[in-house]
């Protein structure tokens, strides 16, 4: 837990303290329900532009615990997801590629007896992008990503490695002179 998460989890003690307390002071007597005069008014009052006026101090104790609580699950809300953009180019390659991008290797212990009990904290600080190409070896490459602001991945000009050269014999095949009989069948069906 960060200390970010800290703050606002107390925060939110915090305000449920406020409202169980004044709940337990009005219980008391020491907390009025009962309005005062205009003079004894509390006023929260917030840039001018949000302003609350009681001359109920049992309900402003309720609403400043209630705003503790509403703002601490408001900054308790998950970050909101970051796409990752990619840029570059494959140099020489005529088809399409199948190109997939995972996440490093996330490494879970298991313990002798096969039982596995692990917690994997997701970091997609590095991503490895593997390139396949008809004809060409996979191509393999691990890329660091910022995890501030717009995240790009800048590839730029990749050059895959042919897996299989034309040999001399390749070139010296000819094609048929005359056009090939189309196969009807592959034997008996049993």
């Amino acid at each position: 837990m960060t200390a970010f998460e800290i703050v606002a989890l107390l925060g939110a003690f915090a305000g449920i303290s406020m409202v169980l307390g004044g709940i337990w002071l009005v219980a008391k007597g020491a907390l009025t329900m009962a309005a005062t005069p205009k003079a004894d008014a509390i006023t929260i009052e917030w840039k001018k532009q949000f302003r609350i006026n009681t001359q109920v101090p049992g309900i402003a104790f309720f609403l400043v615990g209630l705003l503790f609580i509403t703002l601490s699950l408001g900054f308790l809300k998950p970050p909101e997801l970051v796409p990752i953009e990619f840029e570059g180019e494959i140099k020489g390659i005529d088809e399409a590629p199948n190109i997939v991008v995972r996440p490093a290797n996330w490494e879970l212990p298991a313990s002798t007896g096969g039982h596995i009990n692990g917690r994997v904290y997701p970091d997609l600080s590095v991503v490895v992008l593997v390139i396949n190409a008809p004809g060409y070896e996979p191509f393999t490459k691990s890329i660091r990503i910022g995890a501030d602001g717009r995240r790009i991945a800048r590839l730029g000009t990749l050059e895959l490695r042919r897996k299989v050269k034309e040999s001399e014999l390749e070139k010296r095949i000819a094609t048929l002179p005359f056009p090939v009989p189309p196969v009807e069948s592959f034997g008996v069906a049993q």
